[in-house]
């Protein structure tokens, strides 16, 4: 019983409530010398309400806490490295420097309010004039989030305020891409030298493969008899240093054909490989495919090629690299392929994302209707 009574005739109220999170002490309030059991049961009601939850959460509760804690499980979960680092960012970028020494449990929605309002006037990068976008601030809520219910989940504070906070309306954004002739202009600027660069974005262009998938391919996973390539890998860069992971979803692991031309290019450019890099490895089928020193090619490297390169003609339309990817599903939205065959080349998770992103490219059917319908009037 927590209200009982004393031999002098007060009653005393006695309450425990389990260990401290942090101190690991006992939780107990003992109140006595009440002179009627109503008093004591007044105050036991007091005691549960109020001074159990100050005293639950009397402590210092920070981010860096909180943070440290998620990311421990994220890597016993076998969580990607890229997704580690990248959660890493954006806490040590826009989380930490806010929120520093600041006590969670003092926080209320009113408070992430104001600091999603700050992330919403904060500039990409130092000395830019462009804010972060509405979609680049959400995924900010939502890591904030997941350290608020890491609090929560292990007793260290006793509420989420980013619980009720909506995400930000996001515009849908405008796809770019190139035509067949506009990409044989881009591969005109192309020197003799940057050969394994062409090869990458040919692969890009007529493949739809993305960054990391093509530069985690090698030899072994391409078939030049039956012009096809298996995808089943991506590469990811943190600090310089390349790590191979699985595609990023389960969709992404599959088997696409390739065209002819692009497979003489691959067998032609296979030959080039083996003579350039033989006196540095015997076993050459474990290259990168598009790897012309021993130095293995990186995402910052195409980056930085892909921009010399397009700045050698002004006129030629400006693109992202992932952009070739969108320029491959234009490729057979206007060979007159369906949505199903777009997902499945591109190694899309749902067919939604496929229709989501591309359907505005599909020649509108409305017109074919109209016309039958004409025809049988």
């Amino acid at each position: 019983m927590t209200v009982k009574k004393s031999k002098n005739g007060t009653w005393t109220v006695d309450i425990s409530d389990g260990f401290h999170p942090v101190t690991q002490k006992r939780i107990r309030i003992i109140r006595k010398g009440f002179k009627t059991k109503k008093e004591a049961l007044d105050i036991e009601q007091h005691i549960r309400v109020v001074e159990l939850r100050e005293k639950r959460f009397d402590f210092l509760v920070t981010t860096d806490m909180l943070f440290n804690i998620l990311e421990e499980e994220d890597r016993q979960n076998n969580r990607k490295i890229s997704y580690i680092s990248t959660q890493r960012n954006n806490y040590e970028r826009h989380i930490k420097p806010y929120f520093k020494d600041t006590n969670l449990n003092k926080l209320s929605y009113e408070h992430i309010f104001e600091f999603r309002e700050h992330l919403k006037t904060k500039s990409k990068k130092q000395n830019s004039n462009s804010t972060l976008s509405p979609n680049t601030v959400n995924k900010i809520m939502i890591l904030l989030k997941k350290i608020f219910d890491t609090g929560v989940r292990k007793s260290l504070i006793d509420k989420n305020p980013v619980n009720n906070l909506r995400k930000l309306p996001i515009s849908k954004p405008t796809i770019n891409f190139w035509s067949v002739e506009e990409f044989n202009e881009f591969r005109k600027l192309i020197t003799k030298d940057e050969i394994s660069y062409d090869l990458f974005f040919t692969i890009a262009f007529f493949t739809g493969m993305r960054m990391g998938e093509i530069l985690a391919l090698n030899w072994y996973d391409v078939n030049l008899i039956t012009s096809t390539i298996h995808i089943t890998k991506t590469a990811y860069f943190v600090n310089n240093v390349n790590h191979i992971n699985s595609t990023k979803t389960r969709a992404g692991t599959r088997l696409i054909t390739i065209n002819n031309k692009l497979t003489e290019m691959l067998s032609d450019w296979k030959e080039k490989q083996e003579d350039i890099l033989k006196e540095f490895t015997k076993d050459t089928e474990s290259l990168q495919i598009i790897q012309s020193t021993p130095i293995v090619i990186t995402k910052n490297m195409v980056d930085k090629k892909f921009k010399q390169i397009l700045s050698r003609n002004n006129n030629l339309k400006k693109i992202r690299i992932h952009d070739l990817r969108h320029s491959h599903a234009s490729l057979l939205i206007n060979q007159g392929e369906d949505y199903l065959v777009v997902k499945e080349r591109l190694g899309h998770a749902s067919i939604t994302t496929t229709i989501d992103t591309y359907s505005h490219l599909y020649p509108s059917k409305q017109k074919n209707l109209a016309n039958k319908l004409d025809d049988i009037f």
